[in-house]
């Protein structure tokens, strides 16, 4: 992963990628690969952007019912928030290798195939019903965490693979992010009116249902993309052994465990203390797991992620997207409790007050495709999404509980989307720069770990101030927790406008 380059200077040169088109390559079309039909374009976004979306709703398909979920299998509602997390902590440590694991067997297939685990894994989750054991219920949560894993690296790794830096790249990357306001939406709404009005299995029956026939449309909309492993299995019937045997094995192992290990303690401290034997041991051991990992990844021929070429500002990219997430993770979870908790209201009630979500969420995109297009730098559009995330948490924060919906529960839900769907597509046109094209799938992973496992992180530490702070009264401990979700991405921004300011530098002294 070439990326030594510095962020600023690829802003100002905006070099073109080397492409893969066939003898029709003097043609002027938005594609790095042989042109697509209309339709099968169609399709093909229709089936790539979905994965952000359906991923998302399994997120939210989980929060708004936990309590009825508890309840069925008899566990208290501190217990049935694993369900959830169980989710969360899956999709974001296992990113880490998915992406290395498409650029290894091809992201076509990879992806084909994690549409058909989540057809599985959501199946057997509402199955789980049976088994009357909420640990059962919360592994198959977390399988299907692991087909989001899969999902998300290699869907952003086709679109980087399959479309030329430009409009058209900035356009698609924005109906990319779209896909998870929308997502999140369609999942709180749908599994709110399920739950509650219907037996809770049957949202994750449906899960499966729609995730078989996006596996089928993928497998006919999406093109055998160039560079890929079964193209080079088929040219050398012995290269499938090279992968075994180049494949960062115990770099895969200590860096999943790690980041395992490392959030298990977090999410588990508010609940039973910082002083818990347990909670000790598993942050010991993890952060041990960790640099292990590191020590590795400096010594391996394919390290899982190369870590020793990524630069200064590439790092900052991730650091910014971790604040800004893990603020968001607090906003969201927070927020949803705090109106059928604190308020009281139904779940229903809850899952209809995010219907402003997907209309942000359009015009987010929207915004983000005009000004990059616009000749806007990615990175400023990145630093601007941070103001959405601290923006809404000063909102909840300062919210009165008995207040009516539209002074400013209603426009917590209309700019949150603004900072997830300014700060996804920009901060993975960045990476996807700073990389060649047979390496997008990991620096599609890096930024897909990073804004999922900072959510689960961000609650970890949100959860901790909450318990600290509470006391007798909720409402101190969920000002405690949002303010901590200010605090995050007030860090973010601050940090966000340092390449920005330095751009501004670097052009006035060009001129």
């Amino acid at each position: 992963m070439d990326t030594n380059r510095d962020l600023n200077e690829i802003e100002l040169e905006n070099p073109a990628q080397p492409t893969f088109e066939a003898a029709d390559h003097h043609i002027d079309h938005p594609f790095l690969i042989s042109p697509i039909a209309p339709s099968r374009e169609a399709l093909l976004l229709i089936t790539v952007c979905s994965a952000q979306a359906l991923v998302q709703a399994c997120l939210a398909q989980a929060i708004l019912p936990d309590s009825i979920i508890a309840r069925s299998f008899s566990v208290s509602d501190t217990d049935g928030t694993w369900g959830p997390a169980a989710y969360g902590l899956t999709s974001g440590t296992f990113m880490l290798p998915a992406g290395r694991v498409g650029d290894m067997f091809g992201h076509r297939r990879c992806f084909i195939v994690a549409w058909v685990w989540l057809a599985v894994s959501s199946l057997v989750t509402g199955l789980s019903v049976y088994s009357r054991s909420f640990v059962f219920y919360s592994v198959c949560r977390g399988l299907q965490g692991i087909a989001a894993a899969l999902l998300v690296p290699n869907a952003l790794a086709i679109l980087g693979t399959v479309y030329k830096e430009g409009p058209r790249k900035n356009l698609v990357f924005s109906l990319y992010a779209a896909g998870a306001p929308i997502g999140f939406t369609i999942g709180a709404v749908f599994s709110g009116l399920i739950a509650q009005l219907s037996w809770w299995p049957w949202m994750f029956y449906c899960t499966a249902i729609a995730s078989l026939l996006f596996a089928l449309v993928s497998a006919i909309a999406i093109p055998k993309l160039p560079g890929e492993f079964y193209q080079a299995q088929q040219q050398d019937p012995s290269a499938g052994k090279h992968w075994r045997k180049d494949f960062d094995w115990l770099g895969c192992f200590t860096g999943v465990s790690g980041l395992v290990l490392f959030n298990v303690a977090w999410n588990r401290a508010p609940a039973v203390g910082w002083q818990a034997a347990e909670v000790i041991a598993l942050l010991v051991v993890g952060l041990a797991l960790f640099v292990a990992y590191l020590f590795v990844e400096g010594r391996v021929k394919q390290p899982l992620v190369p870590i020793h070429r990524i630069s200064k500002d590439a790092s900052f990219v991730l650091v910014i997207m971790a604040l800004g997430w893990s603020s968001f993770g607090v906003l969201i979870y927070y927020a949803l409790n705090f109106i059928t908790r604190l308020r009281e209201q139904s779940i229903l009630s809850a899952a209809a007050q995010c219907l402003p979500v997907p209309f942000a969420g359009a015009a987010a995109s929207y915004l983000t495709s005009l000004l990059l297009s616009r000749g806007v730098p990615a990175s400023d559009v990145l630093a601007f999404s941070l103001v959405w995330f601290l923006v809404g948490n000063i909102i909840f924060a300062t919210m009165p509980v008995h207040q009516l919906y539209w002074k400013q529960a209603f426009w917590m839900f209309a700019v949150a989307p603004f900072g997830m769907d300014m700060s996804f597509p920009s901060a993975t046109l960045i990476m996807s720069k700073l990389v060649p094209p047979d390496q997008q799938g990991i620096a599609a992973s890096l930024i897909a770990t990073v804004v999922y496992y900072s959510q689960s992180i961000g609650l970890g530490i949100a959860g901790t101030v909450e318990t600290s702070v509470a006391g007798t009264s909720p409402l101190r401990g969920y000002r405690g927790a949002f303010y901590t979700g200010i605090g995050l991405s007030g860090i973010g921004l601050l940090v966000a406008l340092w390449p920005v300011f330095d751009l501004r530098h670097k052009r006035r002294s060009s001129l």
